[in-house]
């Protein structure tokens, strides 16, 4: 199970949380009510997170039910090849959000699938700039997941905030000398 506990400055350097480490922020604008409902419900689900060093992170065993019983709303999803309402809609927003912050701090990403077709929306950062196709996280209990192992050496603790339109995950814990960069997009020939 997911374990919330209440971090103190004391208790937080002793676990090795001391600085940010890594962050990601998208937008939802133009977002339907219910998606808006459910990507804040994600959000509340994912913060406050302790993820120990060597362990792998699961976001559908940190959402847990994904459920009228848990505060979500019915809005569309993909699934397949086709886009059909069901509880949870918006939570690839929160996961492919969750999957930036990840590669930006560096972390090796265990589970992780795209969307089944093209999403235009999350092929933007979270001020706007086109980053192009490909950096997306889709889930859907039981399977796909978006997985990482926190290889820091140290405690990370995920904290996830909606302000506005914009969605942000930041990663806390110890800074280890890795460096992470996306490297834009690229066409392959074929």
């Amino acid at each position: 199970t997911i374990e919330k506990p209440t971090i103190t400055d004391e208790s937080s350097s002793e676990l090795g949380i001391v600085e940010l480490i890594g962050s990601a922020s998208t937008r939802f604008t133009g977002s339907p009510k219910n998606r808006i409902s459910n990507i804040k419900n994600g959000v509340k689900f994912l913060t406050g997170i302790l993820v120990k060093p060597g362990e792998e992170f699961s976001t559908l065993q940190a959402l847990g039910t994904v459920d009228n019983t848990t505060g979500y709303l019915p809005e569309l999803v993909i699934k397949e090849n086709r886009t059909v309402p069901e509880f949870g809609g918006g939570l690839c927003q929160v996961s492919t959000t969750l999957f930036r912050a990840a590669l930006n701090t560096g972390l090796p990403i265990t589970a992780r699938r795209n969307h089944s077709y093209r999403v235009t929306y999350y092929e933007k950062d979270g001020d706007g700039i086109s980053i192009g196709p490909g950096l997306d996280a889709t889930i859907y209990n039981p399977a796909p997941d978006f997985k990482f192992l926190n290889d820091t050496g140290a405690t990370m603790l995920i904290q996830g905030r909606v302000e506005g339109d914009k969605i942000t995950f930041d990663f806390y814990g110890t800074r280890d000398g890795r460096k992470a960069a996306v490297d834009g997009q690229h066409t392959l020939a074929t």
